[in-house]
């Protein structure tokens, strides 16, 4: 029992590992197809969701982000089938993402985002067990770039195709619907959920695991949750740094300066800004940015926010399609309720340490 148990959590592992690592690859793609969406906002505008560029030039910016949000799936897909098993699988997790963010077979059905997910893991596990293959000698340098991309390519390709399409596409259709109905007490509980993963561990797993939730529904047209999570991830470096300056008594001259890199982070939706200040007091100020951040994250889906570009922050402000002003309201909300726990729940510092930090 105790060795079954030990593979499970080796399995378990090796299967979160491989999903931060597909994120982290997938992440600067889906990025810079957002910033491109972004600017094509400056001077052009969005109608019924989609964004309409002013002229040419803008036209083709907004291609080469539209060529970002392509290359996602298959991205995240290759990836997290390169990291279970190396090189071998990289191609044929490539060619699956693609597979699954387009229509194909009789009924033309397509899993999109979850499917590449899924399909990444298929993919390398299978490519996994090829590896341990015997083969003779002279075969054995046509395995890795001939024999391995080619068959499972083709195994995991036609599998996908007659047996898994149906039941993944009925899967991701029901949690569009369940989406779409969503409103009043399980709206709120969503976007508590939303903010508490956004500041959990201030851009770490549990942030890209929401990153990667958000970003499947946004590949089905729903729009909310991400608007709501790239706004949750402005709040935790924004909440911090206003604590450093309005909070004097807590924080010294340097940690304000850490507070203006706080502020910097924050405008572009980087969560990671908040780190320096948990890093000194932990306790205090995750618990006053998960509780900021997710009740910001419940105003945000009340007030409907929503949100076609995959970065957050102020600087995100073009992207959002719904309730822009909800979206720096609930902002700063989140922001002054992280300062006004920490007001009543971390003890001023003494005025030696005051003294100290403030040379």
């Amino acid at each position: 029992m105790s060795e079954m148990n030990n593979k499970l959590k080796e399995t378990g592992r090796s299967i979160f590992k491989a999903f931060n690592t597909g994120i982290s690859y997938f992440l600067p793609v889906i990025i810079a197809g957002g910033m491109l969406f972004s600017f094509t906002l400056f001077t052009g505008h969005i109608e019924n969701g989609a964004i309409i560029p002013s002229n040419q030039f803008w036209q083709n910016v907004y291609s080469l982000g539209m060529a970002g949000f392509s290359m996602m799936v298959p991205v995240i897909c290759g990836y997290i089938a390169y990291a279970i098993a190396g090189k071998p699988a990289l191609a044929p997790g490539l060619i699956m993402g693609y597979v699954a963010n387009n229509p194909i077979g009789k009924d033309q059905l397509s899993t999109g985002f979850i499917g590449a997910l899924l399909l990444g893991f298929i993919v390398g596990y299978f490519v996994k067990w090829m590896k341990t293959w015997k083969v003779i000698d002279s075969l054995k340098p046509m395995m890795p770039t001939f024999f391995i991309p080619l068959l499972t390519t083709f195994a995991v390709g036609i599998f996908y195709i007659y047996v898994l399409t149906g039941p993944i596409n009925a899967f991701v259709q029901v949690i569009v619907d369940v989406m779409n109905g969503l409103s009043g007490t399980n709206a709120i509980l969503l976007g508590l959920g939303i903010g508490l993963l956004a500041a959990a561990d201030f851009g770490g797993p549990c942030s890209k695991a929401a990153t990667a939730f958000t970003l499947a529904l946004m590949a089905e047209g729903i729009y909310g949750p991400n608007g709501v999570f790239r706004m949750c991830c402005a709040i935790p470096p924004l909440g911090m740094g206003l604590a450093s300056f309005i909070l004097r008594k807590h924080y010294t001259r340097a940690d304000r300066s850490v507070g203006i890199s706080a502020f910097l982070l924050s405008s572009g939706g980087i969560t990671e800004g908040a780190w320096p200040f948990a890093g000194k007091d932990f306790k205090h100020t995750w618990i006053a940015c998960a509780i900021g951040t997710a009740i910001a994250g419940a105003l945000g889906m009340v007030h409907g926010v929503s949100s076609v570009v995959a970065f957050g922050g102020i600087v995100a402000i073009t992207g959002v399609i719904e309730g822009q002003v909800w979206y720096v309201v609930d902002m700063l909300i989140g922001a002054l309720i992280i300062v006004a726990i920490l007001a009543v729940t971390k003890k001023p510092l003494t005025a030696e340490e005051l003294a100290e930090g403030n040379k």
